[in-house]
């Protein structure tokens, strides 16, 4: 137990480390390429080479843990974990492939590229509204002109080539690592995850997909909850931090405001504002230094700031209100410095008492956040109000850009999700409850054959399921329930060798005593038995009765027929061995060892139930004079009503009765006894069960020489 102990931790600490190196290497390779500004990444590196040593999670693990790290240096980037995920998982299904040929990794390569070029153009576009890096811009609208159709149709083609580029170099590499990796190493690597005996594909196969009607297989079942769980908490959470966000960013906006506000009244001087007030001049004639001082920092405030919008100060006093400063575009182009503001009653609806104030104004693409701050003057009936705009989108628009980026960055981080429950879901519970249920049918199917039992008791204790639970608990338990089971049937078998060996015995006795009385009967039974097992082999062969003729049936039928004639022990020997033709009277008497074999075979079973070979054995000694068309005695019974063991009797007690020498004729050749038999069919005898006798008499002959 401590050696297995032991063994398992130090994979988890070699699991540890290759998960940390494989990262390190996407990221070296990574800022590796930015810093020589190549067109190319070389991220997935040690991804492939991770799913190619370890599997599928390792390499779904260290591509969103590269993209979560590089989060640091590019935000974006861990919207991009998807590509680095699907990578690894096909990277994986190039690996466990037996032809892993030169032809099936460049078509590797080729998907890899074309998926990857693909999905990461359309972020690009979804996120930046074109190519992230500028040269894939530059040459992109250098191929198509003005034509944005044509634009686009150019940045998917480079993005696809370079990543092409991108994949061959990554996945020749990634492949060259893992061919240095020692063979013992990738199968001791790979198999790690197993809490049982490995399964093949196509047992894993087998235990995944349910084949009974309108059942789902345990493996759906989890994968269903799983996604479901994750839907539901990502949707959850995707609404709350949405609103969370949107609200924390409309916050920002107020500061942002009210910040850019104090900061331009704390950074002018209030006797340049009245100088500037009575200028009444354009301000592309005004030549006030201080002036274009001023207007140059707010411009430069309104460029460098995304959010602000437009900067601006006004003058009140009781004649009206007065523009000085304004970054709006039209302003630059033609505004009058000091010149009256014609809209007055919009901007003293805006303006209030207070010395600062913020507003909130509704636009169609969204809000303005408006913050103002009041610079007072010697006269207190005039002020400046130095005001602030930042515009920010509307909730409908934050949430669809919001959602493509959560959806895109959760993207990886569900896939992760997702394969990490799949493969702990499968290891510790359906394989192991599969394998477990399979094993167990292969034993109940055993259960008659000693052999093949002991084969099945050895099959499951290799299955060696570990997963250090209560299903190990259950699993131990049914391995030393079988054990157990396997012994008992052992001995149950060898008392039921005893016993037919005993029956066996018995009957081989009953049937002397009755062959002893008939002078005429030199290995009778030995010819029967083996006409009658010759016929229930050819049925089962031709696929008659096939319902009936199960093996125990015809075991029981073979071993009950030394008995079908016990009823002639009842019979005079004056008439049963009588030279001449029994007259009428004789005739009724020696009919009757029918019945009197039934009643003597019901007695001996009211005391021995439960044995079937005496059932036969009955019915055999009851009925096997009936006839197919009802002509037969004792009860006239026909067709499939007769038993089918005393149909097939019939047959094999006239034709050793025709081949046999009696007191009272010759012997006839074993070709007229066919006829004989022939004739009978559909009349006398059942002509199936003739059928099979005539298909059979090769062996049929070989019986008759064998005893005469």
């Amino acid at each position: 137990m401590r050696a297995a102990t032991q063994k398992i931790k130090k994979q988890s600490l070699a699991f540890v480390g290759w998960i940390l190196s494989c990262t390190a290497i996407n990221i070296l390779f990574l800022r590796l390429t930015a810093h020589l500004n190549l067109p190319i990444y070389l991220d997935t590196i040690g991804s492939i080479f991770m799913s190619f040593v370890w599997g599928p999670l390792s390499g779904i693990l260290v591509a969103v843990l590269t993209n979560i790290i590089y989060g640091f240096f590019i935000p974006d980037s861990i919207c991009y974990s998807l590509i680095g995920v699907y990578v690894a998982i096909r990277a994986t299904y190039f690996i466990i492939r037996d032809n892993k040929t030169i032809k099936n990794l460049i078509f590797f390569i080729i998907e890899s590229a074309l998926v990857s070029g693909l999905f990461g153009i359309a972020i690009q576009w979804l996120l930046l509204g074109e190519p992230q890096l500028e040269y894939i811009s530059e040459t992109a609208r250098l191929m198509a002109g003005m034509d944005e159709k044509r634009y686009v149709i150019a940045s998917f083609i480079l993005v696809i080539g370079l990543n092409f580029v991108d994949k061959l170099i990554t996945v020749m590499v990634a492949y060259g690592m893992y061919k240095l990796v020692p063979v013992e190493k990738r199968t001791q690597y790979r198999i790690s995850k197993w809490k049982q005996t490995p399964l093949t594909n196509a047992q894993r196969k087998e235990i995944t997909q349910t084949k009974e009607k309108g059942k789902t297989s345990l493996m759906i079942k989890v994968l269903i909850i799983l996604i479901l769980v994750a839907l539901f908490t990502s949707g959850v959470l995707g609404v709350v931090s949405t609103r969370i966000n949107y609200e924390e960013a409309k916050g920002r906006g107020r500061e942002m405001a009210s910040d850019m506000s104090r900061f331009v009244v704390t950074n002018m001087d209030s006797r340049y504002l009245e100088i500037f007030a009575e200028a009444k001049t354009e301000i592309f004639n005004y030549k006030g230094v201080r002036y274009q001082q001023y207007n140059e920092m707010l411009k430069s405030l309104t460029d460098s700031i995304p959010l602000l919008e437009r900067i601006y100060i006004y003058y009140k006093n009781p004649e009206g209100v007065f523009t000085i400063l304004d970054t709006d575009e039209k302003f630059q182009s033609s505004g009058i410095v000091g010149g009256k503001l014609e809209d007055t009653d919009s901007f003293f609806a805006f303006i209030g008492d207070d010395k600062q104030s913020i507003r909130e104004t509704i636009r169609d693409f969204g809000y303005k956040i408006s913050s103002y701050n009041v610079v007072k003057t010697d006269d207190p009936n005039s002020s400046f109000y130095v005001i602030a705009d930042v515009t920010y989108e509307d909730y409908a628009s934050f949430l669809k850009r919001y959602v493509i980026k959560m959806i895109l960055a959760f993207s990886g981080f569900f896939c992760l999700i997702m394969s990490s429950g799949i493969l702990m879901a499968s290891h510790n519970l359906v394989y192991p409850i599969g394998s477990l249920e399979k094993r167990i049918d292969t034993f109940m199917e055993s259960i008659e054959d000693q052999e093949k039992l002991d084969e099945s008791v050895r099959e499951l204790e290799k299955l060696d399921i570990r997963t250090n639970d209560e299903l190990e608990m259950l699993y131990n338990s049914i391995c030393q329930m079988a054990n157990t089971t396997a012994e008992q049937m052992r001995s149950v078998m060898m008392l039921a060798r005893s016993n037919e060996k005993m029956q066996a015995g018995l009957v081989a006795t009953m049937a002397d005593i009755v062959e002893s009385q008939n002078i005429d009967s030199k290995a009778h039974i030995q010819k029967t038995t083996a006409y009658v097992r010759i016929i229930l082999e050819g049925l089962k062969r031709k696929g008659y009765y096939t319902e009936k003729l199960t093996l125990k049936y015809m075991k029981d039928v073979e071993m009950s027929t030394p008995l079908y004639d016990i009823g002639k022990i009842k019979i005079p020997d004056s008439i049963l061995n009588k030279p001449d033709a029994l007259t009428d009277e004789e005739f009724e008497i020696m009919k009757t060892h029918t019945t009197e074999g039934k009643k003597i075979l019901e007695n001996t079973i009211s005391t021995v139930e439960g044995e079937n070979y005496l059932k036969e054995a009955r019915n055999m000694a009851a009925y096997h004079h009936e006839h197919w068309d009802g002509t037969g005695y004792p009860e006239g019974l026909h067709g499939e009503v007769i038993p089918l063991s005393a149909r097939i009797m019939a047959i094999a007690d006239t034709f050793d009765a025709v081949t046999s020498l009696r007191v009272y004729k010759d012997a006839a050749s074993y070709q007229d006894a066919l006829e004989v038999i022939l004739d009978g069919s559909g009349t006398r005898f059942d002509p199936k069960c003739v059928e099979a006798f005539e298909d059979s008499f090769a062996e049929v002959k070989n019986v008759l020489r064998k005893y005469s």
